[in-house]
């Protein structure tokens, strides 16, 4: 076994130094200290990216939130100047947010009675 180990070692030596003279430093001999090209797992792939892309979206948020600030002031200075003619803007609605709003709207409402109080013929037709 000792035999085996002084072979081994022998073996390592001249491979380190074959390649201390192909890829080392010439002055000192030394090997440069390379990173190793190692592939990011898929997860940690889309971690990274799906944090890139919030991060991109908030930049892009508040950057157009302070277009927006400009604009409004903008348009302050312009409504003072013009007087309030323009047309309310219709916003498009998904429909099923529209279905709901009316929905909603005549949750408040009480229904109409009927104007007519049914005749007494009617009553003793029901009661009977």
């Amino acid at each position: 076994m000792a035999k085996y180990n002084v072979v081994t070692k022998n073996k390592r030596e001249h491979s380190q130094e074959r390649k201390r003279r192909a890829h080392g430093d010439p002055n000192s001999g030394k090997l440069k200290q390379r990173n190793d090209h190692h592939a990011i797992s898929g997860k940690r792939k889309r971690k990274l990216q799906r944090r890139l892309n919030r991060d991109q979206k908030e930049a892009a948020l508040l950057k157009a939130l302070e277009n927006m600030g400009d604009v409004d002031m903008v348009s302050a200075e312009a409504s003072s100047e013009t007087g309030k003619d323009k047309p309310q803007m219709k916003f498009n609605v998904k429909k099923n947010s529209r279905t709901q709003i009316k929905r909603l709207k005549g949750k408040g409402r009480k229904k109409a009675k009927n104007a007519n109080p049914p005749t007494k013929e009617k009553i003793d037709a029901m009661v009977a």
